[in-house]
């Protein structure tokens, strides 16, 4: 950490907070990806970095117990919190996480008995939704084909677009399941195509839908009979797990575009990859039940599939965004202001 340079234009200010221990539990390349070029300090409060190296269940619960922090800055590889730092009588007031789900680092019971816990926010909205239009537009344009008619010799009056069967968004029938910060950023993105927007999300009053100018549907069946191309956005919950099976999948259209930025085991996949094989819908997919994938998975075998590796967002040059945004919330809280991104028990029960 030593090569990071202070920026007093990042640094939160605590000089009315004395007390406060923060605990910075990121390893140096997290550090350096969020915090480039950056140091984070705390006026007239205490901060610690996490060692280098890796943190074993033991040296994490030492680590801990010793420093005893007020507040937790955590990322992908800062380890789950004990049970005990979840307990009332525990110092720990509130978890700066860098990233999204914090559901394998913070127990419930951390946030029943008053923590505070704040992620990225929607920031990660509007990237990942960009990534499921590019998908989409993928799909449609038959872009795994592409190299194909490239590098082949075509029969002279047959142009590409005519070899490929290529289609277009515009115009379509566009169904989303879900209607979190990805659904809604989706929305916007969708608009200039001038298509015909229907949502389903168990929860969601219609009344947002409406407000955001969607259809809502009170069911998938529903939302999927009437989708030419369909976003996959949906929270993984209890409820949510699976229910893309055979039965909402065997209601899209002939010809249906199929696309999944939300998680894997939000569909019935062996289900949805005997639709694909078919041919009787295309498919295109940047999560999957069981990641990463493998070279001999039977969703790398499909063909005419296009596949990304779990990369909707952020994309890389936003990280240091989300850095950022972790340090205005850190200031907030030292200020004692209300924090953006707030992560409730009902939000937390919507994560994955």
């Amino acid at each position: 950490m030593d090569s990071l340079v202070a920026s007093s234009a990042s640094v939160p200010r605590a000089s009315t907070l004395m007390t406060e221990r923060v605990l910075f539990a990121l390893n140096e390349h997290e550090c350096a990806t969020f915090f480039p070029g950056i140091l984070p300090e705390l006026a007239g409060g205490e901060v610690r970095w996490r060692p280098s190296g890796p943190l074993t269940p033991a040296s994490w619960a030492e680590l801990l117990e010793e420093f005893q922090p007020t507040v937790l800055v955590s990322c992908w590889s800062t380890p789950s919190l004990p049970s005990s730092f979840a307990a009332a009588d525990s110092p720990l007031r509130y978890v700066c996480h860098l990233v999204g789900s914090a559901r394998n680092l913070v127990p419930r019971a951390y946030l029943e008995r008053g923590g505070l816990l704040t992620n990225w926010g929607a920031l990660a909205g509007d990237t990942v939704a960009e990534h499921a239009l590019l998908l989409a537009l993928s799909v449609l344009r038959r872009q795994p084909n592409w190299r194909t008619v490239i590098t082949t010799r075509a029969t002279p009056w047959r142009s590409g677009t005519d070899r490929l069967q290529t289609r277009t968004l515009i115009g379509r029938r566009v169904g989303i399941h879900g209607f979190g910060h990805v659904a809604r950023a989706l929305v916007r993105l969708l608009q200039p195509f001038n298509v015909e927007i229907a949502a389903f999300s168990a929860g969601v009053p219609h009344s947002i839908m409406r407000e955001a100018g969607v259809t809502p549907c009170h069911s998938l069946p529903e939302l999927a009979a009437r989708s030419e191309v369909f976003f996959e956005c949906e929270a993984l919950t209890p409820h949510t797990t699976a229910s893309i099976d055979a039965a909402v999948l065997a209601s899209l259209p002939d010809h249906a575009v199929f696309v999944n930025v939300g998680r894997g085991r939000t569909v019935d996949e062996p289900a949805l990859l005997r639709e694909a094989e078919s041919g009787r819908i295309q498919i295109a997919l940047d999560v999957v039940t069981h990641e990463p994938l493998v070279a001999d998975s039977p969703v790398v075998a499909l063909s005419g599939v296009v596949l990304s590796p779990h990369i909707g967002g952020p994309t890389h040059d936003r990280f240091p965004d989300c850095g950022r945004f972790a340090l205005a919330n850190l200031d907030r809280y030292l200020r004692g202001e209300p924090l953006e991104a707030l992560i409730t028990p009902e939000l937390y029960d919507r994560s994955t």
